[in-house]
């Protein structure tokens, strides 16, 4: 399992969840969007990675760590 943490431009509201591996969706202080949580392995960092690009959202930065963890760094 990789501990995923994507940093994103603007605002995105909870229901994406689904379309992103099932990270959950949270508003960071800085008013941008973070996504985070576990996923199976890098392909599907990288699929999420693809999806965000394909729909034309700005990265800020990706974080991922094979220990698993529960809440973002912010």
């Amino acid at each position: 399992m990789f501990y995923t943490e994507i940093q994103i431009k603007g605002k995105l509201d909870q229901n994406w969840s689904d379309w992103f591996e099932a990270l959950q969706v949270q508003e960071s202080l800085s008013g941008d969007t973070v996504l985070f949580g576990n996923l199976p392995d890098r392909s599907a960092v990288y699929g999420v990675i693809s999806r965000l690009s394909s729909l034309g959202i700005t990265l800020i930065s990706v974080s991922c760590s094979e220990e698993p963890e529960t809440a973002p760094l912010d």
